[in-house]
């Protein structure tokens, strides 16, 4: 066994960590990219093609939940409920990509924010564009509403888990 002195094995540790970081960040962003490509394949649909695929969703919820209508209603609770549940994944993983950039949970929140109203203003837009759709200010709202539970949650959980890390290294010091 081959022994390195303290100062080799803190630099082979620190080589070790940043080839990790350098991969997180380059996962996410690919993860961001696929699911934008994602949202935005599902914004490229015609009406028909998007009524039908909600229609899907529709049968299994009203077979499963008895409170969810099976009319018109219940159509506008799926497609809102597609849009808050897309964005709330966007939000995630857009936070956890800017929190390899910044480290402060505040500005986290507006950069992850600003991402996202950009990436829903360009998913309405495409709906201008294709064939019995149309871009809505308010599914705008309901994306901002999905992200922002993703990122604050994101932002939560990463809080704790650091908190509990330093607590964790604090008590095996002692």
């Amino acid at each position: 066994m081959i022994k390195y002195s303290k100062g080799k094995d803190w630099q082979k540790c620190q080589s070790f960590v940043t080839i990790l970081f350098m991969k997180k960040k380059i996962i996410l962003g690919i993860l961001i990219i696929l699911w934008l490509c994602f949202i935005w394949g599902h914004s490229m649909q015609v009406a028909e093609v998007s009524d039908a695929e909600s229609g899907v969703f529709l049968d299994f919820f009203s077979k499963y939940l008895p409170f969810i209508p099976y009319n018109d209603d219940g159509m506008f609770l799926v497609r809102k409920a597609a849009h808050f549940t897309e964005y709330g994944v966007l939000g995630v993983l857009i936070s956890l990509e800017v929190s390899c950039f910044v480290t402060e949970s505040f500005r986290r929140f507006i950069e992850s924010v600003g991402m996202v109203l950009s990436a829903a203003f360009v998913d309405e837009t495409i709906q201008l564009f294709v064939e019995g759709r149309s871009g809505q200010v308010s599914d705008m709202w309901v994306d901002l509403a999905g992200a922002t539970l993703g990122i604050l949650l994101t932002i939560i959980f990463q809080s704790w888990f650091r908190s509990g890390r330093r607590q964790h290294c604090q008590h095996r010091k002692a």
